[in-house]
């Protein structure tokens, strides 16, 4: 949950929190399918599950400006692994944790007097994305890449909801990961940062049927969570001022939150929420990397909505 009156971190938050560039995505994954040398991206899941899990978060891709050192600093961080995609192209990765792919990284080519901030992208399970994309058209969302099909992976599209978070939707042709609680060093979900919750709360139900669950925190304000099927799916806050950019924030679980946010420190990182007995009893911190991505921590013990009920 982000929760802050700091204007030194707003203001560095703003400054890292910019939309998606969609010219490096289409160049390295979806171009490279017209290509002899494609990236081949890994499946979802080992084995297929044929569950649809809509609503759920179930990849996540990295672009980066430095894929070099932002390896190190998750590999050190999380004790993640990053291999190069199966294309033996240098600029992809697979991220894997104990040897299960959770997501990509991506090399963002830098052109001449343009600078392209590092970021996450969170992928989003979706019935079916071509009408999902339909739909996020008629509710005033932008569509930056129309849906198309990844060998291995299924069809996804990118879009970007009314207030303006960019996010992945994707129908798994093998179906989704079944949900196994949390565990470390994993994903948790993601968060909604967002200009107007209510809104936001009234797109995305109309887009995956979440339903929205507020819950007390500790802090004046409940915290409001998105729900789908009794499985929490997401968090969402409203931003406290307009010049901070909408986006969608990866959650992950770890033992001990107070020791990743000094280790993420001397890794190179970062930290713009630093652990507050305030907020959520001092089990969060929001980290930069070292590269400028901006991803949320989360202690497994302790008060923590988005996994409450467990993914």
């Amino acid at each position: 949950m982000w929760i802050s009156n700091k204007n030194s971190r707003i203001s560095f938050i703003k400054a890292k929190l910019c939309w998606l560039s969609v010219i490096a995505f289409l160049m390295v994954i979806w171009v490279g399918a017209c290509s002899k040398r494609q990236v081949i991206v890994p499946k979802l899941t080992q084995e297929p599950t044929n569950l649809r899990l809509e609503g759920k978060f179930v990849w996540f891709d990295l672009f980066t400006q430095d894929l070099k050192s932002a390896s190190n600093f998750y590999e050190e961080l999380f004790g993640w692994s990053f291999y190069p995609a199966e294309s033996g192209r240098k600029l992809v990765n697979t991220i894997t944790l104990e040897g299960v792919p959770i997501g990509n990284a991506i090399q963002i080519k830098q052109k001449k007097n343009k600078v392209r901030k590092s970021r996450w992208l969170s992928y989003m399970s979706v019935e079916n994305v071509d009408a999902s994309v339909k739909l996020v058209e008629q509710n005033l969302g932008i569509v930056y890449m129309r849906p198309k099909e990844l060998p291995n992976r299924g069809r996804v599209a990118v879009v970007k909801d009314p207030q303006g978070a960019v996010f992945a939707m994707i129908t798994a042709s093998g179906g989704d990961p079944p949900d196994k609680g949390i565990m470390e060093n994993f994903w948790m979900g993601s968060e909604l940062w967002t200009s107007n919750v209510d809104s936001a709360v009234d797109f995305y139900h109309l887009l995956v049927g979440y339903e929205k669950e507020l819950v007390d925190v500790g802090t004046e304000s409940k915290y409001c969570l998105l729900v789908k099927d009794g499985q929490v799916r997401a968090g969402i806050v409203k931003i406290p001022r307009e010049d901070i950019k909408p986006n969608w924030v990866p959650y992950i679980a770890v033992e001990d939150v107070m020791a990743v946010a000094q280790k993420a420190k001397q890794l190179g990182g970062i930290l713009l929420i630093e652990p507050d007995k305030q907020v959520r009893e001092g089990m969060l911190a929001i980290i930069s990397d070292p590269t400028g991505a901006i991803f949320a921590v989360q202690q497994l013990s302790g008060p923590t909505p988005m996994g409450e009920k467990s993914q």
